[in-house]
């Protein structure tokens, strides 16, 4: 997601450069929140300085890892996004987020005047009920942020923790309004995925407006939700994107939409869409097949459609959706989980699982923003 730029999403997800320990949050969605214009606590000349001295997105940046799993502070807005979709023994289905936000604000004074700042949100749907929780903390003293070695990005008691300077295997723990306690197990052993050009993701055609994004698509997941009416073992496939950035959205766009996609086939799809008040949607998305191959899909490969629209937290949201990628055979069509899976935080989006049949089935997760 360049959510919020979301995911959110995203990157994939547009949320303000914000919040110094002195200020309330202003209520807002997450796209107005992460866009310039939703920078309001501070002047133009004050934004342009703090933006001269961050560091640019470009292409030709060779991704390293383990060591770009890790914070990269020189860079304005960056997150760490963990969705799941899960079931029970009973074949109950859930759709879980996790998400550490970072945000680069003014100069650093003392630790608990640090200059990165971190924003938490947690989500779980099953089908009729809906949890979500968000906390904001600085970076610096300790309740806050990531490490490399071992690998860790944690707000609070939110916790995600690995043995190794990999992301993967590891454990994710964290608790929702003291309703819901989550206990996963995480594992991946396949490669990671570089969307766009080597990790260098395009949002506009003009390219002014970039990050970089990479993803695991291929993790699996078992463990345990303390739920209201008891506990119950999961288990299920989690998408992890990573994506950063100090290039903000052109004061022309409204929003994004953007989707991850785990084929029963194996095959994975993510694709997003940023939505422009002026000009025409731009589509990107990256295609990982049966067999392992990544393919880059551009705005030619892509025919997306809305299919329905519902009504949610008082506004119309488009959550069906027919894509065609004819170029591969794949027909889809999108639906969701439950139609209430709004997050209601100081920043608010769209957020919750999906369902996919068509050519071929399949669960997954949308996110929506700027509606």
């Amino acid at each position: 997601m360049y959510p919020s730029l979301k995911k959110c999403g995203l990157i994939l997800l547009l949320l303000t450069l914000i919040l110094s320990c002195s200020k309330e949050p202003k209520q807002g969605d997450m796209f107005s929140g992460l866009s310039r214009q939703g920078t309001e606590n501070r002047d133009n000349s004050q934004q342009d300085k703090m933006e001269q001295k961050l560091a640019k997105v470009a292409p030709g940046y060779t991704m390293t890892f383990p060591q770009d799993h890790n914070s990269h502070p020189e860079f304005a807005i960056e997150w760490w996004y963990v969705t799941a979709n899960l079931t029970d023994q009973n074949k109950q289905h859930y759709a879980l987020q996790w998400t550490l936000f970072r945000f680069a604000s003014e100069s650093q004074v003392t630790p608990w005047s640090n200059a990165q700042q971190y924003m938490g949100h947690v989500s779980l749907r099953d089908g009729q009920s809906a949890w979500f929780e968000e906390r904001f903390a600085r970076g610096g003293v300790g309740n806050a942020g990531t490490s490399g070695s071992p690998f860790s990005a944690f707000i609070d008691d939110w916790q995600w923790r690995s043995t190794s300077d990999n992301p993967f295997p590891s454990t994710l723990k964290f608790t929702i309004e003291n309703e819901v306690r989550a206990e996963l197990e995480l594992d991946a052993n396949k490669a990671l995925v570089l969307h766009g050009e080597l990790g260098y993701s395009r949002k506009s055609p003009d390219s002014s407006q970039a990050s970089y994004y990479y993803s695991q698509p291929q993790i699996n997941v078992t463990g345990l939700l303390n739920l209201p009416t008891g506990t119950v073992k999961v288990t299920g496939k989690a998408w992890y994107d990573h994506e950063w950035t100090s290039q903000y959205l052109n004061p022309q766009a409204s929003g994004w939409d953007w989707f991850s996609i785990h084929f029963d086939n194996g095959g994975k799809l993510m694709l997003f869409n940023m939505r422009h008040k002026q000009t025409k949607e731009f589509w990107s998305g990256t295609l990982v097949t049966e067999q392992g191959a990544t393919v880059h899909l551009t705005e030619q490969d892509i025919i997306a459609k809305v299919t329905k629209q519902q009504k949610v937290a008082g506004r119309l949201l488009p959550l069906n959706w027919s894509i065609d990628l004819p170029k591969y055979n794949i027909q889809l069509q999108i639906s969701p989980l439950q139609i209430q899976q709004w997050n209601p935080g100081t920043f608010s989006y769209y957020e919750g699982g999906t369902k996919i049949s068509g050519s071929h089935t399949g669960v997954g997760f949308i996110e929506l923003t700027g509606y």
